[in-house]
């Protein structure tokens, strides 16, 4: 089994306007049209079994009916992130009802939902009641795309969630900190209740730094992703495949067998 631990898709009316609004924001490329079929599509031709799909409300305004969407999303390959925003005053209600509705977790953008993830009053109550549902935390860390003076989202800030909620389980996306992986290295690595998935570091990150954030952190806690529109599902498949210090065995797991556990 292979899985998909980040991707991205949107309604299909409005998948073309908010995929190009984000390429233009981030000076980012695209690939496919960021709806659910083209998702299932490139999921076929790549051999993915399932997908992650992670939702971000830029806007409080935006949150239950960006939830309400996913859930209204009927699809069982997909495995579901809803969205919350400090901003967002129902966030005890909306967490229920994205759990009642069998989704997973919830992704957090700090860079396009404008707060810093360590900020104690605004993020905090966020925290602690997802903690207590029982949902995971799936964050952007890193650059976007290259590290900046305004980055909201840093490997030091979200070890310090993970310390300060220790019952918190999190995901640390682009294997814990996009192109901030001396830092992920430093802070983040080995966290016990801290995950990390793969997506946009192939090709980036230099090898032994990558086997070192791994080895410290240990492969079984370490997922597959793409990063889907925003990065290639083919060549990061095929990256993931040619790792040259894992074993076949660890290669399956961060494929797949990680994932699978991880989400039963």
């Amino acid at each position: 089994m292979i899985i998909d631990a980040h991707t991205h898709i949107f309604p299909d009316e409005q998948a073309a306007a908010i995929l190009n609004r984000t390429a233009r924001l981030f000076n980012v490329p695209t690939f496919g049209t960021a709806t659910a079929a083209d998702l299932l599509q490139r999921m076929d031709t790549c051999g993915i079994d399932r997908a992650v799909i992670h939702m971000v409300a830029p806007l409080p305004s935006q949150v239950t009916a960006t939830n309400t969407w996913l859930i209204q999303l009927d699809q069982e390959r997909f495995i579901k992130f809803g969205t919350l925003h400090p901003g967002h005053a129902g966030f005890r209600d909306e967490i229920a009802r994205l759990r009642d509705h069998g989704a997973q977790g919830i992704k957090f953008q700090p860079d396009i939902q404008q707060f810093s993830p360590d900020d104690d009053r605004s993020m905090y109550p966020l925290y602690e009641a997802i903690s207590l549902s029982g949902l995971k935390v799936m964050f952007h860390v890193g650059g976007e795309p290259l590290p900046g003076p305004n980055d909201r989202s840093k490997p030091h800030m979200i070890a310090a969630v993970a310390r300060d909620f220790p019952h918190l389980t999190i995901i640390a996306a682009h294997l814990g900190g996009l192109n901030m992986w001396d830092d992920v290295l430093a802070h983040l690595a080995g966290l016990p209740n801290v995950y990390m998935e793969s997506s946009l570091s192939y090709g980036y990150i230099k090898p032994k730094l990558a086997e070192k954030i791994i080895r410290t952190h240990g492969h079984k806690k370490i997922f597959f992703g793409s990063d889907y529109p925003f990065g290639d599902m083919a060549c990061s498949l095929s990256a993931a495949r040619t790792v040259g210090f894992l074993t076949p065995d660890e290669r399956a797991d961060i494929l797949g067998r990680n994932a699978a556990r991880f989400f039963a």
